[in-house]
């Protein structure tokens, strides 16, 4: 009876998985159509074409990533949890684009895997244990579980043939990275745009092994001297929730951004302003200083935050090196449920390249603040807010975001070949008020359940400790790559406090990559 039963399972999820494999591409199809309509495919006559280029106006795309991921995280007093574990992703796209005078379409499927996840890392009290337990609990509490899935499907329609030159209009589901509006094609300004300014509030989390995407419209208007893009969508789900094809319409987001292009107002410097709206009315109860029984349901008390912010960026040639400088800043307002919400949060840092000196060493150095709140009952929230980013941008070894936050950190990068890069980093962590809660959590996940971000109370502690990690990246060929990382957390006064039977902590991976 059980083998009966387990095959009527097995077969039940065989055809939950062909249905939506068989729904992706149906709209993929469509859209490509659209696209390839709008413009007559043309042969292309060169009979040596780039890998993945079917014809001048059709390209095929694809990507495939392989990690196996390893913790021996932090653990608490008085409770049977495992802390030591491994698992392994896996996670493929496919994707065609097809391209003509008037409009672009792109649609990409996306297949989405973690095996071997924990069954007994989520710890009550002390939260979840690394990043596996987070995905066994937004995954029907299942060890192993995959997904096929629509990541992207849009028509970007140009409006230059039209009369309104660098003008578009983009519809359907796409990525939103905020602060890579544009990029310079400068190696060293692009990368610090990549790395340390964009995706900060809201973006892809592509760490995940299933990608947050968004469904709605963007305009594009990009000039010689400065670029602007507005959207209004809703994200979908994603990041550690594999059923990514589902949208959270009840999530909605405003942005907008006008970028002065690098040169434009000062040498070698870009800045930037933005807006961002979030407004959440999930059926799931906010996360937030205040005793539990305090906080209300979204649905009953929404979130409607706005987000005013600005970045400034220079890379400055000097002598046989180059400096370059970040400023970072964002207030915000509006209403957290039923309290109003007040917070900020600034980014300084600095760093020098020697770029004539063998393995090309670079050092930078920075400092970061999100503000957190410092009374639960006076009807204000202050705690910084960081809405849907890519948080493994700022915290590779994500046990802590930015809310909250005071973060001190150094690092060292230097290339000891070419295709090989090697950087250190090294974080002092403390709470930036001792009042409200230590956080971790990229943003929302799904519909409904989990708001997206944890909270364990602070009592009283500030230092959370100190992060070291060193990571590793060999680019074989241009489609082929491969990397490792690992670090350890040394727990300060917070996590003696709290994670009372294991102060420190261990993450490590080994990852694969390939791409046409």
């Amino acid at each position: 009876m059980m083998r009966i039963c387990k095959s009527k399972i097995d077969l039940k999820r065989e055809k939950m998985v062909r249905a939506s494999f068989n729904k992706s591409w149906s709209i993929i199809a469509g859209i490509l159509s659209i696209g390839c309509y709008a413009h007559p495919v043309k042969a292309n006559t060169n009979p040596e074409k780039p890998l993945g280029q079917l014809t001048d106006n059709l390209r095929l795309t694809g990507e495939f990533r392989a990690r196996t991921e390893v913790y021996d995280f932090f653990q608490p007093v008085g409770v049977n949890n495992n802390n030591q574990y491994d698992f392994w992703g896996l996670r493929a796209r496919l994707g065609l684009e097809a391209t003509s005078e008037y409009v672009d379409g792109y649609a990409q499927a996306e297949y989405s895997g973690v095996y071997g996840l924990p069954n007994n890392s989520f710890a009550r009290p002390g939260g979840a244990l690394g990043l596996g337990a987070l995905y066994y609990t937004e995954n029907n509490n299942n060890t192993s579980v995959s997904n096929v899935h629509l990541k992207q499907a849009y028509l970007n329609f140009k409006l230059t043939p039209l009369g309104l030159k660098g003008g578009s209009v983009k519809v359907g589901r796409f990525e939103i990275k905020e602060g890579l509006e544009y990029k310079t094609g400068d190696e060293k300004f692009d990368t610090l745009k990549a790395t340390r300014v964009s995706q900060r509030l809201l973006g892809t989390f592509d760490f995940a092994h299933a990608s947050r995407n968004f469904d709605g419209i963007s305009v594009g208007y990009d000039q010689a001297k400065y670029n602007f893009t507005a959207s209004a969508t809703h994200p979908t789900q994603g990041g550690f929730n594999l059923n990514a094809l589902d949208e959270i319409s009840k999530i909605d987001l405003v942005y907008a951004a006008i970028t002065s292009k690098k040169n434009a107002l000062l040498p070698d410097t870009e800045g930037r302003l933005f807006y961002l709206y979030y407004g959440d009315n999930r059926n799931t109860q906010v996360v937030d200083n205040r005793p539990v029984t305090q906080r209300p349901l979204l649905s009953e008390q929404s979130l409607q935050i706005h987000t005013l912010g600005t970045h400034w960026l220079t890379v400055q040639k000097v002598s046989t090196g180059a400096v370059d400088g970040l400023l970072w800043g964002a207030y915000q307002f509006g209403d957290w449920g039923n309290q109003s919400h007040q917070a900020y949060a600034f980014d300084v840092e600095a760093g020098y390249q020697f770029i004539a000196t063998p393995l090309k060493p670079w050092l930078r150095a920075g400092y970061f603040q999100g503000s957190g709140d410092s009374n639960a009952n006076n009807g204000k929230h202050g705690t910084f807010f960081q809405v849907l980013p890519t948080v493994r941008l700022y915290a590779k070894f994500p046990f802590f975001n930015l809310m909250n936050l005071n973060d001190t950190f150094a690092q060292f990068l230097f290339a000891p070949t070419a295709k090989t890069k090697v950087g250190i980093d090294f974080h002092h962590l403390a709470l930036n008020n001792t009042s409200d809660l230590f956080y971790a959590g990229s943003g929302a996940n799904s519909r409904s359940g989990a708001f997206g971000f944890l909270g364990r109370p602070a009592t009283g502690n500030k230092t959370i400790g100190e992060l070291v990690d060193v990571s590793f990246t060999h680019n074989i060929t241009k489609q082929l790559s491969w990397n490792i990382y690992y670090a350890h957390a040394f727990g300060g006064n917070y996590v003696d406090n709290f994670y009372r039977n294991k102060r420190n902590a261990d993450f490590a991976f080994v990852e694969f990559n390939a791409n046409f």
